[in-house]
């Protein structure tokens, strides 16, 4: 195995490693600095559209694993904190608008890195099918939030 190797190999498993702590990381970075409510959703926004394609970037070949790891881990350490405080009751509808949201949001990198290795036609159809998800992504958004 040569160096070079050596450092993808490495990069994809450190890319892999932080998208797995990325929600505890966010959820101990909030209360260390005191957020609440409107500024935990500022840092989530950021956290979705900046951290996580980054996050993503580096998994080199487990982009979209890191990519969706990251969202998910986000999502069950919200929910996960919020049930430490004592919320009771369904956590799936949050969860269900914290991963979509932080999937759309964080989407054009990911997107992006499916599309540029197909042929002209291909990214016709499944940037058309990307679409699809999205929407159907927003709809159950758009129900659960009202």
């Amino acid at each position: 195995m040569t160096s070079s190797n050596s450092w993808v190999h490495c990069r994809e498993w450190a890319g892999l490693i932080a998208a797995v702590a990325l929600g505890p990381v966010f959820i101990t970075l909030g209360y260390r600095a005191h957020l609440i409510f409107g500024a935990s959703v500022g840092g989530w926004i950021l956290l979705c559209a900046l951290v996580v394609p980054i996050v993503s970037f580096f998994a080199e070949r487990f982009k979209f694993l890191a990519w969706q790891v990251s969202i998910i881990s986000i999502a069950l350490s919200v929910i996960g904190d919020d049930i430490r405080h004592g919320a009771n009751g369904n956590e799936f509808a949050p969860a269900f608008v914290l991963w979509a949201g932080g999937t759309l949001l964080s989407s054009p990198l990911p997107i992006y890195f499916v599309l540029k290795t197909l042929a002209v036609r291909q990214r016709y159809l499944v940037g058309g099918l990307i679409a699809l998800a999205a929407l159907f992504l927003w709809f159950g958004i758009k129900r659960i939030t009202g």
